[in-house]
């Protein structure tokens, strides 16, 4: 019986499998390795503040946007599976989303297109009525 966890197991505010949030990510390199650059994330260069740059994974199903130069992680975007206390959000009716995660602050948007959660630091982007992707 594996102990791995799934790709992406995601705890909330703290980590999304061994990518931490607001830490450097010391394997950076080899975790570009097979992604591609997108420039979707627009510069936050405001004096010290370093550019954030972005890159794209189809085969993993995500964004992954970390500071340019000490490759801090600071945040996700996953459209094909993303694992929280063991269930996968990805595909999900908004309330199936609402008891797994247990929470709160879950608000919809005035247009419905997500939920947004302050809490936990995610906006669930809901299509055809279910969770197709999550940022983190």
């Amino acid at each position: 019986m594996s102990t791995k966890e799934p790709l992406w197991t995601w705890i909330p505010n703290v980590r999304l499998n061994d990518l931490y949030f607001d830490k450097p990510y010391a394997e950076f390199e080899a975790f570009i390795a097979d992604k591609y650059y997108v420039n979707y994330a627009e510069g936050l260069a405001f004096g010290d503040e370093e550019e954030e740059v972005t890159y794209k994974s189809e085969s993993e199903g995500g964004f992954f946007c970390f500071t340019e130069q000490t490759h801090i992680f600071t945040s996700a975007q996953i459209w094909s599976n993303l694992y929280y206390k063991g269930k996968n959000l990805i595909g999900l009716t908004p309330k199936e989303l609402k008891a797994v995660l247990g929470v709160n602050d879950l608000e919809k948007d005035e247009d419905g297109y997500c939920y947004k959660s302050d809490e936990l630091n995610a906006i669930f982007w809901i299509e055809n009525k279910i969770v197709e992707a999550v940022s983190v």
